[in-house]
């Protein structure tokens, strides 16, 4: 098609859509509407574009998706973590008669019997199951596989005591208390430290090199009261180590917090696992115990480590393609640019990406420069935050992991070009939006008008409610069925099941419903009006046209090769039949000669069967003659017949 009839065509096309399709075609080009701009060229790189955009953005999907698997073996990290945390925190406390473990642990003698007796039995093995000692090469090992890579550390956060606001009335009993936790309410006196007789003092987060903590109930620091317990101590060693402690009251009333920190390494995945265990004593005396255990993947020791990077940096290399191209044509369309959703979304998206790159300095330049330093004073001192580093590299598995649903909802634009059943349910999300949006709002408030009062009159009794943020959370498992009504109905017999029948009929009933309605009907006017876009139309004639011209130039290049393959079995069926021409004219012999002797069989049974009919027919010939001649008899004589004798007809003519 001449370049003539190609802009009268376009520019047909192009006044048949309607003025916010024209501007939806000039967007999707990456140009601004004006005099000068071409109608023919804008559907022409519309096209180009966005045939290139799809196959580009498969590619950037399939690259992503790989890379966000091999850079974190998530299987083996789930059999790692929880094979420790089975040994350290699910290991029964010995000489009780019950099962008690980690999680049991609700006062302080709870946790100096956790701390005398299981963590000895685990960090500390120095025999195998039938009682041979360990070599030294075998020592420093937490089942026999993970290697203890630094020395453990126990660190103590201290309160100092303060006055309280009590009752008049308790004036007199009560004159001081120890309060919660907070970074300036923190006591920084010596305290007992090792070896006994020593004196422990406080230390800043920069001289331990410890970051603050947040997962527990309260943010706490990274300084304190810290003690290394060097490698170099055997089971004995370690036992006096906590005993001393304990026998001096090494925790009080000023405590507030314990960290038990150590880190390990197993040689067969290549990762490193984070443990830190925390018992925070509150306030009211009760000690609450808790665990985070990281696997951590560090340094570039292996093959599967280099292939991550690479693809890693393919991704990004991609992804800075992607802003460049969105970067003019934002310099192109001006304010216009902003006017369109996915616009908005494709910057999310790489705002993204930017802080995961962040995250992922952050944890790369530490982590390099550990795996490839000298360990000797690992014995000695813990010389690596490794609670700190496992939070910055879960930081980047986070954002990752959110922005596998911004990379993968980005498919969702390209829907509407794969066919016109898939477009509608694509613009039936796409109408939906709004109302979809306003009833979300609708929803969102009563869910939290139910939490608050779910909260209000059930947290102090159900864990469940404990909190404004718990209590949303159980609504939504409530949704999905998953509720205790008998507990709700024995804290208040009468509002429990009132607030709940009332939530479940008002979200099931009515919610649930309407929700479904919107969405029918858009679907239902989408599908009635064909709402096609006239670019997706074009731009699947485009791409069908583009798959008709390979599979034909496949199919030419298909027959051109089975016409090579017909020449070459001709001419070897040819040289065969020259090579059996001597036993073709044998075989043609040999059946010639069988073919006469057939004939001439087949003459001498024709003449025989001929013969045979000749005889049956004189045989019936002679038989009929016999036959008549008889009955002419019969009738020549009168007294032969019964008929005759008993006076038929024919004995009453008379002859002439």
């Amino acid at each position: 098609m001449k370049e003539g009839a190609k802009h009268e065509v376009a520019t047909a096309a192009f006044e048949k859509m309607s003025k916010r399709q024209q501007l939806a075609l000039l967007a999707a080009a990456g140009l601004k509407a004006g005099p000068n701009v071409s109608l023919a060229y804008a559907i022409d790189k519309f096209r180009r574009d966005k045939i290139r955009e799809v196959f580009l953005y498969l590619v950037f999907l399939l690259l992503f998706t790989v890379s966000a698997l091999v850079e974190r073996d998530v299987t083996d990290a789930h059999y790692y973590t929880q094979t420790v945390k089975d040994a350290i925190l699910n290991e029964n406390f010995p000489g009780v008669t019950w099962y008690k473990t980690f999680q049991d642990v609700s006062i302080d003698s709870d946790f100096w019997e956790y701390m005398t007796t299981v963590i000895p039995k685990y960090l500390y093995t120095e025999e195998w199951y039938n009682g041979e000692k360990f070599s030294d090469a075998e020592l420093n090992y937490v089942l026999h596989m993970n290697r203890l890579v630094q020395a453990p550390r126990l660190r103590q956060l201290r309160v100092k005591q303060t006055d309280c606001p009590v009752p008049a009335r308790l004036s007199k009993v009560i004159s001081v208390c120890y309060p919660q936790f907070s970074n300036s309410l923190q006591n920084k006196s010596d305290i007992a430290g090792w070896p006994p007789g020593e004196r422990l003092a406080y230390q800043t987060d920069q001289q331990l090199q410890t970051g603050s903590y947040h997962q527990g109930l309260l943010p706490y620091g990274g300084g304190g009261f810290a003690l290394d317990i060097p490698l170099y101590f055997n089971k004995t060693q370690a036992l006096n180590f906590f005993n001393y402690l304990k026998q001096q009251r090494w925790t009080d009333l000023h405590t507030r917090a314990v960290f038990f920190d150590f880190a390990l390494y197993n040689p067969v995945n290549g990762m490193y696992l984070s443990v830190r265990l925390l018992f925070e004593f509150l306030p009211y005396g009760q000690v609450r115990p808790s665990s985070q255990l990281r696997a951590i993947r560090m340094g570039l020791s292996s093959l599967n480590d280099y292939a991550a990077l690479l693809l890693d940096a393919l991704v990004y290399l991609m992804v800075i393609f992607y802003m460049v191209m969105d970067a003019r044509k934002l310099v192109a369309m001006g304010r216009g640019y902003w006017t369109h959703f996915w616009h908005w979304f494709n910057w999310a998206n790489y705002t993204v990406f930017v802080i995961t790159l962040v995250f992922k300095l952050q944890f790369l330049i530490p982590s390099l420069n550990y795996v490839s330093g000298q360990g000797d004073l690992d014995i000695q001192r813990a010389t690596m935050d490794f609670e700190s580093l496992g939070w910055y590299y879960y930081q980047i598995v986070n954002w990752q992991a959110f922005n596998n649903v911004f990379v993968w909802f980005k498919a969702f634009s390209f829907l509407k070009y794969i066919n016109a059943d898939v477009a509608n349910l694509a613009y039936t999300v796409t109408h939906a939006a709004k109302d979809c949006g306003l009833f979300l709002l609708i929803f969102a408030m009563v869910i939290f008008a139910y939490a608050q009062a779910f909260h209000i009159s059930f947290g102090t009794d159900i864990g469940e409610y404990k909190t404004l943020l718990d209590s949303i959370f159980g609504l939504f498992k409530t949704l999905l069925g998953d509720f205790d009504f008998e507990a709700i109905k024995s804290v208040n017999a009468i509002l429990g099941p009132l607030l709940f029948i009332t939530f479940e009929v008002v979200c099931y009933f009515v919610f649930l419903n309407m929700f479904l309605a919107i969405l029918n009907k858009t679907y239902a006017d989408v599908v009635d009006k064909g709402v096609d876009d006239p670019m997706a139309v074009e731009f699947r004639s485009t791409v069908a046209r583009y798959f008709s011209q390979i599979v034909n130039f496949l199919m030419f290049w298909k027959g051109k090769d089975e016409l090579a393959r017909f020449k070459n079995d001709e001419a070897e069926d040819r040289d065969e039949g020259l090579q059996n021409l001597g036993l073709d004219e044998k075989k043609n012999t040999l059946d010639r000669e069988a073919l006469d002797m057939m004939l001439h069989t087949i003459q001498e049974l024709s003449t025989t069967v001929r013969g045979l009919n000749d005889k049956i027919d004189n045989i019936s010939k002679v038989q009929a003659l016999t036959g008549a001649s008889n009955k002419m008899q019969l009738l020549g004589h009168g007294g032969g017949s019964p008929l005759q004798a008993g006076g038929s007809p024919l004995g009453a003519v008379s002859p002439a």
